[in-house]
């Protein structure tokens, strides 16, 4: 039996990457991947991060002559379901292989000393006296147990090891689809006529929750649909977006189809020796359903909270407790509001209406450059005023309809207190029961994506 103080169930870019940090801070970590090396993290090609979020996270960068890299862009429009308006941000991202890169990744968790078994399955959680002790896994050489101080989930969407804890720790053990999930259908293409690549730049409609994006070969893209409730309805919604928008003429090289979560992490992120991480944790990005770094921000709190732990001797869930409190603190509140407050609009506003939106400016470069990191919306007083007078205005002219701007005025109140009930995030187990309760109160009242 093996024992190490970290115990990662996943080796992908979470996991890595957590697995790299707490290696650099003296932890034995241990990370087990179902897959063989050479198939680590290829679910899908291509995922993005942005340029500042290689500084803030201490990520390499790679550049156009190595492997990982696929390509750069930097102005993002979003346009009207016409495709007649548009607004846009100008924010720097570096599109990258994802094989290649946790490849990458997994080489600097090994190189600050974390150990990584791949072709190693997850069997089942080590309970014991109430504390998860460990793990059991499977792999070409037959069954082991790895004793740790802390094991963290970082398996991705079926959460393979949250979802098997005992209900007496106290964590959420769901695991989302239908109304939780976004699937996605991206379509590699590669475009016929030069005037029409794109140059650096991507178009995103949200009417349609579609987009156009740089790929790999400069000669084409990638076009994205995305939709709850299954592959099936993000088909339709493309086929009803093809009826008002002129993408380029195009071939279609190969189609990916991949999930994300779109719902809320689960309320604690800890128990008793055990974090839940990355897909597994639902913690993605609401303006986009994109999970990498948004994660990464998560494994960056609990590595350090679970270094201190280990070291004092005590991985309880009191001990780990902290890590909900700085990731909400950080990341989740705003997070929260924000796929609260998208939810509401999203589901309420028709074509015409989202139309109006673009026309008018309430949608502008402004309002897009203030929210573009994802991390909830930062805009000025200003910004928010002029769009709020302009909605006004929208109902006033009856472009607007009063159910609409009902229901965007409920998603805005709505979106404020799911922020602050999250700051008001209880700094001890003590208060988590009564916290729970007024939080199913307030998604309730959020709703889910349609």
């Amino acid at each position: 039996m093996t024992d190490c103080d970290l115990l990662i169930i996943g080796a992908s870019t979470t996991g890595a990457y957590l697995g790299a940090l707490a290696a650099r801070k003296g932890l034995r970590v241990v990370i087990c991947d179902k897959s063989p090396e050479d198939k680590i993290g290829s679910k899908y090609d291509i995922f993005h991060i942005e340029a500042k979020e290689f500084r803030e996270l201490g990520l390499p960068r790679p550049t156009s002559s190595d492997p990982e890299w696929a390509f750069e862009f930097g102005r993002n429009y979003n346009a009207s379901p016409s495709d007649r308006f548009a607004a846009y941000a100008y924010n720097p991202t570096v599109g990258l292989h994802m094989h290649d890169y946790t490849l990458l990744l997994c080489r600097e968790a090994q190189k600050a000393g974390a150990e990584i078994r791949f072709g190693s399955s997850f069997k089942k959680l080590v309970v014991r006296d109430g504390t998860v002790r460990g793990a059991v896994f499977v792999s070409a050489n037959g069954e082991e147990e790895i004793a740790a101080s802390v094991v963290a989930d970082c398996s991705g969407i079926p959460a393979a090891a949250r979802s098997s804890l005992p209900a007496s720790l106290g964590m959420e053990t769901f695991v989302p689809g239908g109304s939780d999930m976004f699937y996605v259908v991206l379509r590699y293409v590669t475009i016929k006529d030069p005037a029409d690549y794109l140059a650096g730049s991507s178009r995103f409609w949200a009417f349609y929750k579609s987009w156009i994006a740089p790929c790999a070969d400069p000669h084409g893209a990638i076009i994205g649909i995305g939709a709850c409730h299954g592959y099936d309805r993000a088909e339709k919604i493309y086929a009803s977006m093809l009826e008002h928008v002129r993408l380029p003429e195009h071939d279609v090289v190969r189609v990916e189809r991949a999930c994300t979560p779109y719902t809320r992490p689960p309320y604690t992120l800890v128990t008793d020796g055990f974090i839940a991480c990355g897909d597994a944790a639902c913690l993605t990005k609401p303006l986009n359903g994109e999970g990498v770094t948004s994660s990464m921000y998560h494994a960056r709190i609990a590595a350090e909270v679970v270094s201190v732990a280990v070291r004092r001797g005590d991985c309880s869930k009191e001990s780990l407790w902290q890590i909900n409190d700085l990731y909400n603190r950080i990341q989740g509140a705003d997070f929260s509001s924000t796929r609260a407050l998208m939810t509401g609009i999203v589901n309420a506003a028709t074509f015409d209406e989202f139309e109006f939106a673009f026309s008018s400016g309430i949608i502008s470069n402004e309002l897009l450059s203030g929210g573009s990191s994802g991390a909830g919306l930062g805009l000025s007083p200003a910004v928010l005023a002029s769009a709020a007078a302009k909605l006004v205005y929208g109902a006033a002219s009856k472009k607007i309809s009063r159910s609409t701007l009902a229901a965007a005025g409920k998603a805005l109140s709505v979106s404020s207190r799911i922020k602050q009930h999250y700051l008001d995030f209880p700094k001890t187990p003590e208060g988590f029961t009564e916290w729970c309760a007024k939080a199913d109160l307030l998604w309730d009242e959020a709703g889910k994506m349609d």
